[in-house]
């Protein structure tokens, strides 16, 4: 019996483990300090990191999979690649994540482009228990700074 306990407890802790991982990719990271235990916060920074790997690999297919459900019945998928090009090359780095409620959080963003650095900002909302990127579709040009950022 306290074999079988103990071979339990080995496969409930590495199938946890694999479970929450997120992938490594050499041109989107995090800083590891910001992540909590907390599997809903653990789920949203994997996903920010696939999300942005296929932005930067220019895979707009699998990017458009990661943005608001709502959104692609207002904008069509060949506008959104119009619109979401120029981050192909880019580095992508999360710095921070500030929840403004529990499904919706803002992610502080470094991008870096050649020497250019330049800190964005995105928004995500937890939705049927996933995350979901906020594509800011507008045709008009920002109202505020802050505005801006999410751009």
């Amino acid at each position: 019996m306290r074999k079988l306990i103990i071979v339990i407890f080995v496969l409930w802790t590495f199938i946890g483990c694999s479970i929450g991982s997120i992938p490594q990719y050499p041109n989107v990271g995090y800083e590891k300090n910001i992540i909590k235990s907390d599997k809903k916060e653990r789920k949203l920074v994997k996903r920010f990191v696939e999300y942005w790997y296929a932005r930067t690999q220019g895979d707009l297919n699998k990017s458009w999979e990661y943005e608001l459900p709502y959104q692609k019945f207002l904008g069509s998928f060949k506008r959104y690649k119009a619109e979401v090009g120029g981050y192909e090359g880019a580095k992508i780095r999360l710095l921070k994540i500030k929840y403004l409620a529990p499904s919706e959080a803002i992610i502080m963003r470094e991008v870096q482009m050649g020497k250019k650095r330049l800190v964005k900002k995105d928004k995500w909302f937890y939705l049927k228990d996933n995350w979901y990127h906020k594509y800011y579709q507008t045709i008009f040009p920002p109202e505020t700074m802050e505005e801006a950022e999410f751009q």
